[in-house]
């Protein structure tokens, strides 16, 4: 079988076979072009988590400093508070006069 292309040759099966292995190689090669292409954006997108995390992570422990000190002056207060009853409390059982605590 012979077939006879656009420049006018004419191709054996043989060389149908060697045309068509050609055009099969450049379509895997397209192929795996594009593949490495998405692998190398997927890595960019892996890179680009990695360091919104990171960029995560520094933030919690910048706030984590400040709801620390938030929780040491509730502490602090909650502290004070007792202790400012227990003086009130003396000062009312001291005195002749009642001291209302509402």
């Amino acid at each position: 079988i012979k077939l006879r292309i656009k420049w006018g040759g004419d191709l054996s099966e043989e060389g149908v076979r060697w045309q068509m292995q050609i055009q099969e190689d450049r379509i895997n090669e397209e192929i795996m072009r594009e593949r490495e292409e998405e692998i190398r954006n997927i890595h960019k997108g892996m890179h680009t988590v990695n360091e919104i995390y990171k960029d995560l992570a520094h933030l919690v422990d910048n706030q984590q400093e400040g709801v620390d000190q938030i929780e040491n002056q509730m502490e602090n207060a909650k502290d004070n508070t007792a202790s400012g009853l227990k003086h009130i409390e003396k000062a009312n059982e001291a005195s002749s006069s009642q001291c209302v605590i509402s």
